[in-house]
């Protein structure tokens, strides 16, 4: 198996962390390691982290970020921060764990040594639980085919917050700042593409189906943050273009 570090941002996630179950999981897990990343948190998530690393203090890193830069940000500076340790692949998941870290070594298996860039998906089909709202699933379907259209990348889910990346494509994929606060998995696979070209792209990525992704209901994007999707569409497409 091989190892994976994992990146989890925190923004005031001291009441929704379950620390409980990320213990459990590095203990049954020898191939894991974590880095919790305090994004400016108000509340006492800072705390909560110190708390979990002490009990693990081999396998947990703390970041902690005096103020809040976002979501894209905090992974990003993350990413960058763990590659102090020594692994295969990095990853980054959702504070609210909707998708448990465990997916992360079903996403392996059901790679080939080429995949270098793989994406778990929201797949409802039998035999898996994914559970969301029917409002948020076809929000998403919108987004994916507007997603597609703009910036012509075939995927069924793009916005999963499960991804693993093999630790040689940090530096180019994580290097600089993303455009958006949000739809910076999106800008992930254009830097992707444009570092390996076409071809290579489409041999190096593998879109996976999770067994399970259950909707916590607490989401952080605003409607705000909606409503300026075409407009950071067009932005990507323009930059990464150009």
């Amino acid at each position: 198996m091989q190892t994976v570090h994992i990146v989890i941002p925190c923004y005031n996630e001291a009441e929704r962390l379950p620390g409980e179950e990320l213990l459990a999981f590095l203990e049954a897990n020898s191939w894991a390691s974590i880095s919790l990343v305090n994004d400016g948190s108000a509340d006492e998530t800072l705390v909560l982290l110190e708390q979990l690393k002490g009990l693990a203090p081999e396998r947990i890193d703390v970041h902690d970020l005096p103020q809040n830069v976002g979501k894209a940000e905090a992974v990003r500076r993350g990413i960058l921060e763990s590659l102090r340790r020594p692994f295969d692949f990095v990853a980054y998941l959702d504070a609210d764990l909707s998708t448990l870290p465990e997916a992360f070594e079903d996403m392996l298996q059901a790679s080939k040594p080429q995949h270098k860039f793989i994406l778990g998906s929201r797949v409802l089909r039998a035999g898996a639980v994914i559970e969301r709202s029917p409002r948020r699933h076809y929000l998403g379907r919108v987004f994916v085919s507007a997603a597609s259209t703009v910036l012509n990348l075939r995927f069924y889910d793009t916005q999963c917050g499960a991804k693993l990346i093999e630790r040689r494509l940090i530096q180019p994929l994580f290097a600089d700042p993303f455009l958006s606060r949000w739809l910076f998995d999106l800008e992930l696979l254009m830097r992707l593409r444009r570092l390996l070209g076409e071809e290579e792209f489409k041999n190096t990525v593998l879109e996976v189906p999770l067994s399970r992704w259950i909707d916590s209901g607490n989401s952080r994007i605003r409607a705000r943050d909606v409503a300026l999707v075409p407009y950071e569409l067009l932005r990507i497409r323009s930059h990464y273009r150009s």
